[in-house]
């Protein structure tokens, strides 16, 4: 993969998703621009109608080096700058990755600062799909879950897999790629596939991946859910708190629910907050967390 840095004096970012990747492409941070990507709506041109064999015919392209890129765009201004065209057809990663012919790379944001360039032999590790995870076999019904919420792609399922698992935490951080990391498991098979690819001594407890979220070392620390792994999942430090809001939010939905065959009682007990208050069913919800404002490309898919 390549990040590219352009910078023409009359462009500026056309909706949040470009100033996060601007963000991130200032800061030289190519795999931050990936997970934005994964979970972005993406504009592909040329699609807008025609069967399925000449929509593959007409996809708009740029040949670098002898190999085609297929150009993907983030906004209608982006898509204007470099392709003259009416139409395009909205898109996702998982989708795109799908379709994309084979020995095709894809072009994001060409004659932008945001450009990133992916080779055809990386595209289809970009987000997990049923080809990528044939051969994954999980270790628990969490796992199973996880992976067809990711394959969906399901954010509402995979974050309320993830905020209710079982983990095996470290004692300490790891460095990966000069970024504090820490790395959580959900079963000892993903753990022993990590440390055997980093070869390294990492002691572990069984936490609630709750209570990791609660005692979160500082934004400068990374989440990372079986890395290295087809149900790899990575968070920035400065999201964690969001991530610990949608298991609050998720365990005050799941309390207002009655049980099978059984009357709601009439006043159900009052739920934890992060902050170690309680706060009885009748008070407002809280904050939304990233499934709901729309912010789940960090959730979704990471790339250590």
């Amino acid at each position: 993969m390549e990040l590219e840095t352009l910078t023409p004096d009359d462009w500026r970012p056309a909706n949040d998703v470009e100033e996060r990747l601007s963000a991130a492409a200032t800061a030289g941070d190519l795999p931050e621009m990936l997970r934005i990507l994964a979970g972005a709506p993406l504009l592909v041109p040329g699609l807008r109608d025609g069967t399925a064999e000449e929509q593959r015919q007409r996809l708009f392209t740029r040949d670098r080096e002898g190999v085609p890129y297929v150009l993907v765009f983030t906004s209608p201004e982006g898509l204007y700058r470099a392709v003259a065209t009416d139409g395009w057809r909205v898109t996702n990663m998982t989708e795109l990755v799908g379709g994309v012919p084979a020995g095709y790379g894809l072009a994001f944001n060409p004659a932008t600062p945001i450009v990133v360039l992916v080779e055809p032999e990386t595209v289809p590790t970009l987000v997990p799909t049923a080809a990528s995870t044939a051969d994954f076999v999980p270790a628990n019904e969490g796992e199973r879950l996880l992976r067809d919420a990711l394959i969906a792609p399901d954010a509402d399922l995979a974050l309320g897999v993830l905020v209710t698992a079982r983990v095996l935490a470290p004692t300490r951080a790891v460095d990966i790629d000069g970024v504090l990391t820490v790395p959580v498991f959900t079963s000892t098979e993903r753990y022993d596939e990590f440390v055997a690819g980093w070869d390294i001594d990492l002691p572990t407890r069984s936490l609630d991946l709750v209570a990791v979220l609660q005692h979160w070392p500082g934004p400068e620390y990374r989440l990372g859910v079986n890395l290295g792994s087809p149900i790899e999942l990575s968070l920035r430090g400065e999201r964690v708190p969001e991530l610990l809001r949608y298991a609050v939010s998720l365990a005050h939905r799941l309390r207002q629910q009655p049980p099978p065959d059984r009357a709601v009682p009439r006043q159900s007990p009052s739920v934890s907050t992060a902050a170690g208050a309680t706060r009885t069913p009748d008070e407002p919800e809280p904050e939304p967390g990233p499934s709901e404002n729309g912010n789940i490309a960090d959730v979704l898919r990471g790339f250590h």
